[in-house]
């Protein structure tokens, strides 16, 4: 959903678009019926599996650097216990 405000006639306005065909549609029954078709869902099916594969891109460089600080702190420590 979309506000859009118009300066000319200074008033504002709902607009309902769904994102995945930048499509507007006049009534919330409208864009609730597009939601139920096969374009739609495979649509919101493929988005979510492309959010969830970059989110655990983004946990395994995360866990990569934890492992790299976790083994940097080992040696660290190592070396006061040495000393």
């Amino acid at each position: 959903m979309k506000i859009h405000w118009d300066l000319n006639l200074m008033e504002i306005s709902c607009q309902l678009i769904c994102p995945c065909n930048q499509k507007l549609y006049k009534s919330q029954s409208t864009l609730k019926s597009h939601k139920k078709t096969q374009g739609h869902q495979f649509w919101e099916q493929t988005k979510e599996q492309k959010d969830i594969n970059i989110n655990i891109n983004r946990l395994e460089i995360e866990n990569a650097h934890l492992r790299r600080l976790n083994i940097l702190l080992m040696e660290r420590i190592s070396e006061l216990e040495k000393k």
